[in-house]
Formats: structure tokens, sequence, C-alpha cells
């Protein structure tokens, strides 16, 4: 698959906006802290972190309902990386209520166990929200860009690895694959890659990265990115 867009602009998501939104307004978040007898004010202040997330694909769905030709993807990569988003999120809670410090959340030795029980609830939930995000088209999965069916595979990708300070394999990988299908603008909440990475592929591809408030200003028609 291919993105088509022809009257449009062409978007990718990256996997931390919608593993916010699936947290925030699929209600993981809110499950997960139910279950630890967590206070509100906790909640809430999560909340408000993902707040620019949850506004950004909220008005993707609103506006697509609304018949904007404009197309949004995510890379099925994104989509298997949103589950370990999720879980990390998850742990971070686990070791905050258990009280361990924030120095040792790093350590792997110090990874909670997540019950099984909910682990199967916050699948479900997880799974609802793809039903609202993927299967009204308001976003599309988009299988990732493949070397053998383009031949400028590697040296965009290889480019971005090595030019790009704060690039990792996987944001080569995301990037590369939205740079090959025509994207115009990249969403995500990296500020090292948007930082280091916005001016080169600007120039270089016509790519265009944003965080969601930019996204979101972007899609309502302040502060237009020029295409």
């Amino acid at each position: 698959m291919e993105a088509t867009s022809i009257s449009g602009n062409i978007w990718f998501i990256d996997t931390n906006v919608l593993a916010h939104w699936v947290l925030g307004e699929g209600g993981v978040l809110k499950f997960f802290c139910e279950q630890l007898k967590l206070p509100c004010d906790f909640l809430n202040v999560y909340l408000g972190r993902y707040q620019t997330s949850l506004m950004f694909i909220d008005e993707i769905v609103r506006q697509r309902r609304n018949g904007l030709p404009d197309e949004f993807y995510v890379s099925a990569l994104a989509t298997n990386e949103l589950f370990s988003s999720i879980r990390d999120e998850v742990r971070s809670i686990l070791l905050f209520k258990g009280g361990i410090p924030i120095s040792r959340w790093r350590d792997s030795r110090n990874n909670p166990q997540i019950p099984e029980e909910c682990y199967e609830h916050i699948y479900g939930l997880t799974l609802a929200s793809f039903d609202t995000l993927f299967e009204n088209h308001g976003i599309t999965i988009i299988p990732e860009a493949s070397p053998w069916e383009d031949g400028t595979y590697w040296s965009i990708c290889s480019s971005i690895l090595f030019l790009i300070r704060e690039s990792k394999t996987q944001d080569a990988t995301l990037l590369t694959t939205a740079i090959l299908n025509r994207a115009d603008s990249f969403v995500t909440l990296d500020t090292p890659l948007i930082r280091s990475a916005k001016q080169a592929l600007q120039d270089g591809y016509g790519l265009h990265l944003l965080n969601p408030t930019e996204g979101l200003q972007a899609l309502r028609g302040k502060g237009v990115p020029q295409f």
C-alpha cells in the first residue's frame, strides 16, 4: 500500500503521539489509576501531559468526518511500538506507586511485573481505541517501505542515521517510510529529533517535522506550514 492523496496533504504520525491518545482518550490510564487507587490529581497531571496529543488526534478524527481531504497515516512499525510505549508508561506508574526512586527507573532489574488481568483489560481498551482511530478511516495503517521496492531506501535511511545526531534506528525507519510515501508532515513528541532533524528533512525531502501543537494549529488553519 502507498499513500495516494491527490488534493490534500499527507501526514504521518509517530508512536508517542498515538500512545498518549490511547492512554488518555482510550481510558487506559484511568483504568490503571483506579486499579491502583491513585488520587484523581495523579490522573489529571498525566492527562495534562497528554493534552496536546489528545487535541491533535481528536481534531484529525473530527475533520476527517467532515470531509477533510488530507490523509493521515501511521506505519505498521509504529502500531507495534505503541504497545511498548503503553507498557513503559504503565511500568512507570507501578514504580511510582512502589516508591522506587526515579534514578533507578532505567535499571531493567527494577521493572515491575504487570498483572495478567491488567494486561488483558489494557489490551482490550487499546483495541477499542484502534476501532476509533483506524476503522472509520480517520487514520490509516500503512506497511513499512521496503528497500526491495525502492532503490533510494538505503540512501535515505542511512543518511538519517549518520547525519542526524538524535536519530535512532526506529526513527530512521519511520521517517524513511514517510519520505518514500511523499509525506508533507511527520508529527512527533520527540523534541530532540525535531530540533536536530527539522531543517535537514525539510530542505532535503520537503518533510516538515511538527510537534502536536504545531500540527493542531496547521489543521485549524493557524500558522500553517508552507507545503
